[in-house]
């Protein structure tokens, strides 16, 4: 398994199982967003350690993401584990509903984010995650990585109520500590 940090992002790839990246957590550092490159054959982990790696990606500090050039090469729970599903080519199978997953809309189209026109596959899905963080402080980074962590468990209202509380919080770093509220 190869992990790569950036300021905001670590990647993962080459590794065989999410327990695998589990097992590694404390290598992970702290990053915005976890990125994992699915590779033919990976799965969530042995039925005895789903319980351990699911909680864990619930509770994770951090954005996940998965990232599979065809998804549809995959069972639909284990890309339901990460909170975002990037790939190359539209997923096709049945989405599975469960409330902490971000972008599984009700129709199976929305349930991964596709790549732009790129090259190759991992210069797609790294340029796509680049945008997320693209030209952020590493405070406006952690609010937003925060909103999407809200996401997962709390309802649309706790949404508003953590992207208001961020907003306000950025302008007041901005304005001396001063936020007008």
């Amino acid at each position: 398994m190869k992990i790569e940090t950036t300021p905001f992002v670590t990647t993962v790839t080459d590794a065989h199982s999410l327990f695998e990246v589990f097992q590694s957590r404390d290598r992970l550092g702290t990053p915005c967003m976890l990125l994992v490159y699915l590779t033919d054959g990976f799965f969530l982990g042995e039925p005895a350690q789903e319980a351990a790696v699911t909680a864990w990606l619930t509770e994770a500090p951090f954005l996940t993401a998965a990232a599979a050039e065809d998804p549809n090469l995959f069972p639909a729970s284990l890309l339901a584990a990460f909170d975002l599903r990037i790939s190359a080519r539209p997923f096709t199978g049945q989405c599975p509903a469960e409330k902490r997953t971000l972008l599984c809309g009700r129709n199976a189209e929305q349930f991964c984010m596709l790549t732009e026109e790129a090259e190759s596959f991992p210069a797609g899905a790294a340029a796509l995650t680049d945008k997320l963080f693209a030209g952020k402080t590493p405070e406006q980074a952690a609010e937003i990585t925060a909103c999407f962590i809200c996401a997962r468990q709390g309802s649309a209202q706790d949404v508003l109520n953590r992207e208001s509380f961020a907003f306000y919080r950025l302008m007041g770093a901005k304005n001396g500590g001063n936020s007008h509220v």
